[in-house]
Formats: C-alpha cells, sequence, structure tokens
C-alpha cells in the first residue's frame, strides 16, 4: 500500500507540473490516441526489455556491479510487496504520468529553445535524475543506464508524435519488468544468513 501510495502522490505532482506548464506556455500534447499507437508502444517495448535481460544476467554474474546492488537493494524488495493489480496500477500512473511530464510538457518547452538533440538530452538526463532523487549518492552510477532509457523514449515519441505510444511503451515495460522479478523471485531461493 506504501508503494502505490508513493506512486500516486509522486506522479500525481507531475500530472501538476505538467497542467501548469501547459497553461503557462499554451502547450498542445498529441496524445493520437489510436490503436495503432498503443500496438506500436507495445512492439517497442522488446528492445529494453531484452537489454534489461541481458543486464540482469550480467549482475548475477557481478555482484560487486551497481546494478547488482540496485536490483538487490531496491527493485527486488519493491518487487516483493507489490501485486500484479498494484504493478497495472504503477505502470499505468509511470507510464501516462511520466510520459506527460517528460515526453509532454518537458520537452515542449525545451523545443522551443533548444534543438531536437539538446532538447532529448536534456530530457532523458532530467528523466533519469528524477528517479535517483534522495538516492543520488548512493545510485548515481544508475543514472547513466535511465539516461539511455530516457532517450529510447524520447526518440519512440519523436518518431511516432504520439504520447500513447510512449505512455504504452513505458508503462507496459514496467509491468513486464515488475512480473519477471516477481517471478524470478518465486523461482529462485532466498539465500539463507549465516
Amino acid at each position: 500500500m506504501k508503494v502505490l501510495l508513493a506512486a500516486l502522490f509522486a506522479e500525481g505532482l507531475l500530472v501538476i507540473a505538467s497542467l501548469v506548464l501547459q497553461k503557462i506556455f499554451g502547450l498542445q500534447f498529441n496524445w493520437n490516441a489510436t490503436l495503432n499507437s498503443a500496438l506500436l508502444g507495445v512492439a517497442l517495448t522488446i528492445p529494453p526489455l531484452a537489454i534489461n535481460h541481458i543486464l540482469w544476467g550480467y549482475s548475477q554474474q557481478h555482484q560487486g556491479s551497481i546494478y547488482y546492488r540496485f536490483s538487490q537493494e531496491v527493485i527486488i524488495p519493491l518487487c516483493r510487496h507489490i501485486t500484479w493489480q498494484t504493478a497495472i496500477v504503477i505502470a499505468v500512473l509511470s507510464g501516462v504520468c511520466e510520459e506527460l511530464f517528460f515526453r509532454g510538457a518537458l520537452n515542449s518547452i525545451c523545443l522551443l529553445c533548444l534543438s531536437p538533440i539538446a532538447a532529448c538530452l536534456v530530457t532523458s538526463f532530467l528523466f533519469a535524475a528524477i528517479h535517483f532523487l534522495g538516492s543520488f549518492k548512493r545510485y548515481g552510477a544508475m543514472v547513466p543506464l535511465y539516461t539511455a532509457m530516457g532517450a529510447y523514449l524520447w526518440v519512440a515519441h519523436y518518431i511516432s508524435e504520439s504520447l500513447t505510444t510512449v505512455a504504452v511503451l513505458h508503462g507496459v515495460y514496467n509491468f513486464i519488468v515488475i512480473m519477471l522479478v516477481k517471478r524470478s523471485l518465486i523461482t529462485t531461493p532466498r539465500p539463507t544468513q549465516q
């Protein structure tokens, strides 16, 4: 329940910020909410899921890596207490709210004064950085990976011209990763304390 409340609060703040920025700057958000946009979002989850799978395997072999530490200290404990119903809510919230803010409001503002490449870099870095507020010192080495994911989402939005595509991509990716981690927790016994 704490995870759900935290998600509602954080994602709600992003929606409020997006709506305020929309009002101030007169922004238009292109959802292009079609079945094709949604299906494209689902299809575009394949590359980041494949990369995540590779990184997960790498981290299991390199237990001194930041990815392993982050997985063990943040991802696994978080996923352990999430039901599939809560995972759906979190996936929808993160997909819609984060994409409304980062690829919608923030990107639109950046494109007013920056080149597309600069807008991609700025919004992708900020997307990554916000995920580590309060834990940057401990997990800051994860920022390049999250920045790369932000850039992937940015390119998907830029090419599709649809917030629906990236919201679906982001949400489906998050849901599948949560479910895969939960599945690995069931099939892999916990290490015993000695």
